[in-house]
């Protein structure tokens, strides 16, 4: 009796994320971006004209805001001579946000005084796989 043995590799797809913006993204993957999350970073400054304009009209502190959610304090004195890096955020207020799924989500961005008066409000973006900077202008 002869007996034969047939093995059979199927391939198949491997669940992964093949985009390299994303967090999970694994080299050699080629199955799809299903399980791909993103983050991103935004970096908000300001300079010696816009810190002097705040001490002078009595605003010693402010409070970054996204949607309503507190991401960071600073002292109006704490100013910077040129735009940070996400390396070198000293005298600015950083924050990275996991995006999820998708690679760019809006935010309401806010700026308050200690006192809680918007100084600054404005729409913005943060995109997947970037670390962009804000400078708060007069």
């Amino acid at each position: 009796m002869f007996s034969s043995i047939f093995l059979f590799t199927i391939g198949c797809s491997k669940k992964g994320c093949s985009d390299p913006d994303s967090i999970d993204y694994e080299r050699g993957n080629s199955s799809g971006n299903e399980e791909c999350r993103y983050q991103g970073s935004l970096v908000f400054w300001y300079g010696k004209d816009v810190s002097e304009f705040l001490i002078e009209n009595n605003v010693s502190g402010l409070n970054f805001y996204l949607n309503d959610e507190l991401v960071g304090t600073t002292e109006t004195k704490n100013f910077r001579t040129n735009a940070p890096d996400c390396d070198d955020f000293s005298n600015a207020v950083k924050t990275t946000r996991s995006l999820g799924n998708v690679k760019t989500i809006g935010y309401e961005f806010s700026v308050q005084s200690e006192d809680d008066i918007t100084i600054w409000h404005t729409s913005i973006n943060i995109n997947a796989n970037t670390c962009s900077t804000l400078e708060l202008g007069l």
